[in-house]
């Protein structure tokens, strides 16, 4: 099944088609899971509000190109008084008073204007949906965050109930040292050690509390609430080949997306230094009138004013457009450089974390059968409280390292699926009201007459992109390297079973 959007309405074929579920295992009706805890984050984010300010900030650069093309009317009015005296002679003179009253109105409508609106309102086009892609990037380092803390604080509360259980064993080792020792089977040197060990298992506990409090002190500032019995996180379907990870992060990840829509503003941006070589047609009218004069006056006159000479200003102007292309280019091409190395070095180390996780259960389970062990050996005096001491260590130790790679392997699959442009409301499908950019777009564009003059989704036709060898080592070769559409192939996450 193939799934289909663009910015909120048009649809484009979706990477992958995924479904995010909660876990199946049972879990008490007061527990958070891991979407409720993201939801929470997602509407109470002010980094996100604030990003939304700045789209629809962003949004009035279309409305104001769009009103350089349009009709202008600017109406002044004045009044006064005024008192004059002169010698009064045979032809006149005296005192003169006057209330002078005056009203002028113009009108100007621009004709032709050499292509500078056209260009104004793509540049304005193309800055407001690579806007868009920044405040998807928000909204996945929101998600990201608040996923991260979820996960340290299941982490810290594993560790710091394993170190409570590790100090309620070194207790009763302590005081079977002291009970050995009493009936003449032990020596100081094993309550020695068995207390040392117990100190160092409070400090570690210690330790283990203080961050949980920080843990939980992120999850508050995340999600707004304490957490409370949290379930354990979803696992993801992650691409098969490390490729097919790095195609979707170009096509999907929000900052190449946005990089390739500032290119297409830098194009732009040369069509509206060009329009200064060209002339400019207008047509201007005027309505003026005064009340001491009792005099009317109306015209209406064409006008072009065509450039000769600027100094070299527009000449400068076209080439620096255009160097400004040049360099919005190679700054997509390093981004894409960039992404293809943050996706490798986050694939290894998924990989790396898969391998830990599997090993140090195996650890845990040698170390468990280790300790009992040794702990019946003890007792028929082959081995020595030392002995069990280390035994117990080695388990403590094992357990932790599962906790922390458990926590290592979800978060850098979750960062994964950052850089791939797969963690953002939609991919999760978190159950709220998403955001839609476009409306306030709607609202702002409507035109004199009424009616929405423009829809720049609508009209945005697929953009030309540099040739370029380096983007035909990772594209498909089915796909066409000179008409690549910016659009992002949104991602839908399948939670593993």
């Amino acid at each position: 099944m193939v799934l289909k959007h663009v910015c909120g309405k048009k649809l484009i074929a979706g990477v992958s088609l995924l479904t995010l579920g909660l876990s199946t295992m049972s879990i008490p009706a007061f527990a958070e899971d891991f979407q409720t805890a993201l939801v929470s984050a997602y509407q109470r984010s002010n980094l996100l509000h604030a990003e939304r300010a700045r789209v629809r900030e962003i949004d009035e650069n279309y409305v104001q190109a769009q009103a350089q093309g349009r009709v202008s009317v600017v109406g002044t009015a004045s009044a006064g008084f005024s008192r004059s005296e002169t010698p009064v002679t045979i032809f006149g003179g005296g005192i003169q008073k006057l209330k002078p009253r005056t009203a002028q109105l113009s009108i100007i409508q621009p004709l032709y204007q050499g292509g500078r609106v056209k260009g104004l309102k793509s540049q304005a086009k193309a800055g407001i949906l690579s806007a868009r892609q920044g405040l998807r990037n928000a909204e996945q380092n929101v998600l990201f965050s608040a996923a991260s803390a979820y996960l340290d604080v299941i982490r810290d509360e594993q560790a710091a109930k394993i170190r409570r259980n590790n100090v309620n064993v070194l207790t009763r080792q302590q005081f079977a040292a002291q009970s050995r020792f009493d009936v003449g089977e032990g020596t100081r040197t094993d309550i020695a050690q068995a207390e040392a060990r117990l100190a160092s298992a409070d400090i570690g506990l210690s330790q283990a509390e203080a961050q949980l409090a920080v843990s939980r002190a992120a999850y508050v500032r995340y999600m707004g609430h304490a957490p409370h019995a949290l379930s354990a996180p979803p696992k993801f379907v992650l691409p098969e080949t490390l490729l097919t990870a790095q195609l979707r992060a170009r096509a999907n990840n929000p900052q190449i997306v946005a990089s390739r829509y500032n290119e297409n503003a830098t194009k732009a941006g040369i069509r509206v230094a060009k329009s200064a070589h060209k002339p400019i047609i207008s047509l201007n009218g005027g309505l003026q009138g005064s009340r001491d004069r009792r005099s009317e006056s109306a015209s209406i006159i064409a006008q072009i004013r065509v450039p000769i000479f600027s100094g070299g200003m527009n000449q400068s102007q076209v080439r620096a457009a255009k160097h400004a292309q040049i360099r919005s280019r190679f700054e997509t091409r390093e981004a894409e450089q960039a992404i293809d190395e943050a996706v490798a070095n986050l694939w290894a180390q998924v990989i790396a974390s898969g391998r830990a996780l599997d090993s140090s259960r195996k650890q845990v389970a040698a170390a468990e059968i280790a300790f009992e062990g040794v702990e019946l050996e003890q007792q028929v005096g082959t081995r020595t409280t030392l002995d069990v001491l280390n035994a117990e260590q080695e388990l403590l130790n094992a357990k932790l390292t599962v906790i922390q790679a458990v926590r290592n392997l979800d978060l850098a699959s979750y960062q994964l699926l950052v850089t791939m442009g797969g963690f953002d409301a939609y991919s999760l499908q978190l159950p709220v009201a998403l955001y839609d950019p476009s409306k306030n777009f709607g609202e702002v564009t409507v035109g004199v007459l009424g009616g929405v003059s423009e829809k720049i989704l609508g009209k945005l036709p697929t953009v030309s992109i540099l040739k370029t060898k380096h983007l035909a080592r990772i594209l498909p070769k089915t796909q066409d390297v000179e008409t690549i559409n910016p659009v992002p192939e949104l991602i839908l996450l399948k939670q593993k079973k």
